[in-house]
């Protein structure tokens, strides 16, 4: 069955390569979609949350993450292209030789890229909607994780990041074991929540939620330098827990010899059983 998922995974990769090679335009058009969609995400966790924040309830967490998953379901069956995600399917599809480390690159390059590119247009969006212009800044929820985001030692943000992606990927992978759609929607909505309300970092979230933040009444403690601080260190932390927690353990967990090794275990039980 995993091997199954891996065929998939490595699918998809070379679509994205093939899609990026032949029309570089509409890749960068998708990978701005997921951006947005990752934006009306936000301001739905943020906006849920702010009437719990302002009463100081203990419910402000689990409300704010409770439907973050949305975004992601958006994405994948809005056939959108996610840098975070990406960075599993190209890992795995490098890994077995279908597609070149340039090729892992230059996908994680545009979309990225792409995904910058629709959450500055979906903030600047927002900006004009006046949806976060009133709220006194001491009194906002979204500005008060800005803060707490964009002040967190680099150690720190660099392994939430890892633990982030880890969930995020395994939003991707573990689905691919299931066949019904209501079944993945689930599964993709309660991992992602895990991630979210666990206060993990993720690159791309972390963009749109401080691109709104910047754009509204906002603290000395929300600025720019904050942003570069987090985003670094949340990016490389992303790579290495979707690259290598989930892609490279399971394409090493799926090797010949490792196959070969998990039969053998499993023989040797059944013959002891009939010993």
């Amino acid at each position: 069955m995993e091997q199954e998922a891996i065929n998939k995974v490595i699918h998809a990769a070379k679509r994205k390569k093939i899609m990026l090679d032949e029309t570089p335009q509409q890749y960068i058009v998708r990978a701005a979609l997921a951006g947005v969609y990752i934006g009306f995400a936000v301001v739905l966790s943020f906006t849920l949350a702010q009437p719990f924040f302002e009463q100081h309830a203990a419910s402000t967490y689990f409300i704010n993450a409770i439907f973050f998953g949305v975004a992601f379901c958006l994405i994948v069956y809005g056939d959108s292209e996610l840098f975070t995600s990406n960075t599993l399917y190209m890992t795995v599809s490098s890994l077995t030789k279908e597609t070149s480390w340039f090729d892992t690159l230059k996908v994680w390059t545009y979309c990225y890229a792409g995904n910058v590119i629709g959450l500055l247009f979906f903030a600047g969006m927002i900006y004009f909607t006046g949806l976060f212009q009133s709220i006194v800044p001491e009194d906002s929820f979204l500005i008060s994780i800005a803060e707490k985001k964009m002040n967190l030692p680099t150690s720190m943000l660099f392994t939430r990041a890892i633990l982030a992606n880890w969930l995020v990927c395994l939003a991707i992978w573990i689905p691919l074991h299931v066949k019904d759609d209501v079944s993945k929607i689930m599964l993709m909505i309660l991992i992602v929540f895990t991630f979210f309300i666990s206060g993990y970092e993720h690159s791309i979230a972390n963009i749109g939620l401080f691109s709104i933040a910047l754009s509204s009444p906002h603290t000395a403690m929300v600025s720019m330098e904050g942003f570069v601080h987090n985003i670094v260190p949340v990016t490389l932390g992303n790579v290495v827990g979707g690259g290598f927690f989930v892609g490279a353990t399971y394409v090493y967990l799926n090797t010949k010899k490792s196959v070969v090794f998990q039969l053998d275990k499993v023989h040797a039980f059944e013959e002891k059983k009939h010993l």
